[in-house]
């Protein structure tokens, strides 16, 4: 147990979320923001269609409730704690959302909360996007403060047990933000969803063959916990304040190696790690893109027809090799509910996809891409290998931040074709934020939502959309501009 002087770490993130001012918010901080609130909805609306999204879809409209917000993809208005639920799972559910520092994805929490916030008590956007932002603070400080990642006598190895549990007090927070709440009040949030969050599972993700419903994290139930910590403060329920301080606490209820607790609250409001995080360009594991975008370029770099390549290593970071679906690929996808995730995972399925010039999106995952001869003829010669220089740099990174604060991936492949060999070489990935050449701008989120959305949303309503984002701290209400352009998709 850890004995505490002075505010506990509970009341310095409430004190935090609830006093920060959108000018104390540096601009290009708000302006990134902007961009993850973007992708975050993008991600949402893609996965309207997939069939994991309908069940999540009638779970909400089955609880319904006043209706307070809106369901991707659902006609019915819910209660506000439904709606989190359903958003925040579908905004994952493409594994296309933000990744932060190459290892965790929670943007989308505080984004579903401040939404669904903003709809029921008809705030503004500027409330919006405050706690979309000040959410995924607190959310990366807890992230840091874990350790999913470690090497061990130069090997290696994911925690074994593990939980995104933590993301239950962003999505609290952000509810404080729209809600102009007290820092007590929040404080004590926090201190219930000590107790309601869900803890870690022992799920050895990185042995499975195939994903369930669920990849790593069920985020739909770690939204809710969130909103009913919220709501019980509220009403009066109070919770411990001291359990971000205590050993073990919180932190070892999710089930991690270790970490770094002073990461908490280290440079609070100076730190903006909301800046840290990538955004993607395709719906699959973060740790494919470099390889992807690598591939991509190919054929039109080095004038050599899809058709000619004869076969092809992709090299992969150890976080990547060590997880059995990206070191034995499966020679083909079934087309279930968890087939958006299998896929996500797949090298040289994705790999061929890439090739073969189908554009990134849902669609990817549709059941006759899933059975497309031509896709898996080109998938069974592609292999993947270990990467020694990952290997190394990874390992040195982990070492220096247990944490982790992986800022590179690389995309490294050998190409065999037409009797002659390439060896590519390429550093980060596009949505990358570290490199000018690499960091996600409004074209490239506008383009993200232009492939993912094809046929999902009308490309006048994408115009607005990303219109409104742009201008959110003008927007008066929530509910009345941003909205209806959002209950489109279908």
């Amino acid at each position: 147990m850890t004995a505490t002087t002075g505010p506990t770490r509970t009341q310095l993130f409430a004190r935090f979320a609830t006093t920060t001012r959108d000018e104390d918010i540096p601009e290009p901080v708000r302006d990134y923001g902007k961009l993850v609130l973007l992708d975050s909805l993008v991600c949402g609306l893609a996965a309207v269609r997939l069939r994991r999204s309908r069940m999540v879809q009638q779970v909400a409209a089955r609880f319904g409730g006043p209706a307070e917000a809106t369901v991707f993809g659902l006609e019915q208005r819910v209660a506000a704690i439904n709606a989190v639920h359903a958003n925040a799972d579908m905004m994952n559910a493409l594994d296309a959302d933000d990744t932060f520092f190459n290892s965790a994805h929670f943007a989308v929490f505080g984004v579903a909360a401040g939404l669904a916030e903003a709809e029921r008590l008809h705030a503004g956007g500027a409330s919006l996007l405050r706690a979309s932002i000040l959410a995924f603070e607190i959310n990366a400080r807890l992230n840091l403060s874990t350790s999913l990642m470690a090497f061990e006598d130069g090997q290696f190895r994911w925690s074994p047990l593990s939980s995104h549990g933590y993301a239950s007090m962003g999505t609290a927070a952000a509810c404080a933000v729209v809600g102009g709440w007290e820092p007590e009040r929040l404080a004590h949030a926090l201190g219930l969803i000590a107790w309601l969050a869900p803890p870690a599972k022992n799920s050895y993700m990185a042995e499975r063959r195939s994903f369930n419903a669920f990849k790593y994290g069920p985020y739909g139930a770690i939204a809710h916990a969130g909103m009913l910590g919220a709501a019980l403060a509220e009403e009066g329920y109070t919770g411990d304040l001291d359990v971000l301080d205590r050993t073990p606490g919180f932190i070892e209820a999710m089930g991690f190696l270790g970490g770094e607790r002073h990461e908490m609250v280290a440079g609070l409001g100076s730190t903006w790690w909301i800046s840290e995080t990538s955004l993607k360009p395709y719906p699959t594991c973060r740790f494919t893109h470099a390889a992807l975008d690598a591939i991509r370029a190919f054929p039109g770099s080095h004038g050599v027809p899809v058709s000619q390549i004869e076969s092809m290593e992709i090299r992969l970071s150890p976080a990547a090799y060590r997880t059995l679906q990206f070191r034995e690929p499966a020679q083909q996808i079934p087309d279930t509910l968890g087939a958006p995730l299998d896929g996500a995972f797949n090298m040289p399925y994705t790999a061929a996809l890439v090739l073969l010039g189908h554009a990134p999106g849902p669609q990817w995952y549709d059941p006759q891409r899933l059975a497309d001869p031509a896709v898996w003829d080109l998938a069974r010669r592609i292999t993947t290998a270990p990467d020694p220089v990952l290997d190394a740099e990874w390992e040195a990174d982990l070492k220096k931040h247990p944490g982790g604060q992986i800022r590179r991936t690389r995309g490294a492949l050998t190409i065999r074709a037409d009797g002659r060999e390439y060896v590519i070489e390429s550093d980060f990935a596009q949505g990358d934020p570290w490199d000018e050449a690499t960091r996600a701008d409004w074209d490239f989120v506008a383009g993200k939502l232009a492939t993912f959305c094809d046929g999902i949303l009308d490309a006048g309503s994408q115009e607005q959309l990303v219109e409104v984002v742009r201008g959110i701290e003008d927007v008066a209400d929530v509910a009345e501009a941003l909205s209806p352009l959002l209950a489109r998709a279908r």
